[in-house]
């Protein structure tokens, strides 16, 4: 194939990518071919992404670590950090967070050395989403201010809605309510301005659970099916699958507890199927949470366990703190807050 069509194929590949169209993004990238794919580390990276977005973790790490070697061997040294950061979310997602952190902390520090603001910005959103979990709330807040700030610089909307959406994550968890709606509210803006409809979708879902929590389940349920209709015609069944945990917190809220548990069961199956043990994680927590409620001990016991040791794994200290009042006998009350929002675009940055 000519340069001239490299070129454009590369150009279709991150319009897909932008517009978070991660199911026809996968499908143009396997009818490619996998010898094209191996050609370009880009679209290596892209195809990896969209694996990751439609549940193919090691899919999606083995392409992500075929772009990081590509680029390494071209001397293509903004896909290399990116490709690099992208292999720290799926890390995370799938519950290595230490490997995670060594990742985003490698590629922060190459990403500064190149002047790359955008990868800064990923990096810093990173780090941030992981000192949260671990419970170091004034840290999380710095890193994802960071991450906004550098997203700014490069006039990222799509950066900075994430960086919002889990900045508003931190509030939430603080228990600052206003600041977390208004954050939340200032992602769906950013979000809207990027294209991403994934992204609307996901900064929706985030705005509709702080509602939920301030004690507005119908409003929140109303929302959140918005988003759920977006992931699905976009094919995004993670993003999807999230939406589901939420609406589940909604439900059962509104005193719909067996659709709320259906629901729970649903979303625990797919993060299961799908491998991502965060999410897998967040849902036995919220589910363990509605089973307490109902008087279900002992099943809401094991299934707390379950959560917990997910956690543990993970270093998520503060999860296995929540967990532990629970297991211990204290309030089940104030979980099921939507998830935060991995930074692994590939971007409009290298050669190929």
């Amino acid at each position: 194939m000519g340069a001239r069509l490299t070129f454009e194929i590369l150009h279709q590949a991150r319009q897909l990518a932008e517009a978070g169209k991660y199911a026809a993004l996968l499908s143009y990238c396997q009818s490619l071919g996998e010898d094209l794919l191996r050609l370009s580390p880009t679209l290596a990276l892209l195809k990896g992404i969209a694996a990751v977005r439609l549940g193919f973790p090691e899919e999606g790490r083995r392409w992500a670590k075929l772009a990081f070697e590509r680029a390494r061997e071209r001397g293509d040294r903004t896909i290399e950090i990116r490709a690099l950061n992208a292999l720290g979310g799926i890390n995370l997602a799938t519950g290595l967070t230490r490997e995670a952190e060594d990742c985003f902390a490698l590629a922060l520090g190459q990403a500064y050395v190149v002047r790359d603001h955008a990868t800064v910005g990923r990096c810093c959103n990173n780090l941030g989403i992981l000192a949260n979990l671990r419970g170091s709330r004034a840290q999380a807040v710095g890193w994802h201010t960071r991450a906004v700030a550098a997203f700014e610089r490069v006039g990222s909307h799509r950066g900075v809605a994430e960086a919002l959406h889990n900045l508003a994550h931190v509030y939430k968890d603080e228990g600052d309510w206003e600041r977390a709606s208004d954050t939340a509210a200032q992602a769906i803006q950013a979000a809207e301005l990027s294209g991403d409809l994934s992204l609307v979708a996901a900064t929706i879902c985030g705005y509709a659970d702080v509602q939920r929590l301030a004690g507005d389940p119908l409003f929140a349920a109303r929302e959140v099916e918005k988003a759920i209709a977006l992931h699905r015609e976009l094919g995004d069944v993670m993003g999807e699958a999230e939406d589901l945990r939420v609406l589940a917190g909604a439900l059962g809220a509104q005193g719909e507890y067996a659709r709320a548990e259906a629901l729970y069961r649903e979303v625990i199956r797919r993060a299961e199927q799908g491998g991502d043990e965060l999410m897998a994680a967040e849902a036995e927590r919220d589910l363990a949470a509605l089973l307490w409620s109902l008087g279900r001990e002992a099943e809401g016991r094991e299934t707390a366990s379950r959560s917990r040791a997910r956690f543990s794994k993970m270093a998520a200290f503060a999860e296995v703190r929540r967990l532990d009042q629970m297991l211990s006998g204290g309030s089940a009350a104030g979980f099921g807050f939507v998830g935060p929002l991995v930074s692994a675009e590939a971007g409009s940055g290298g050669s190929g």
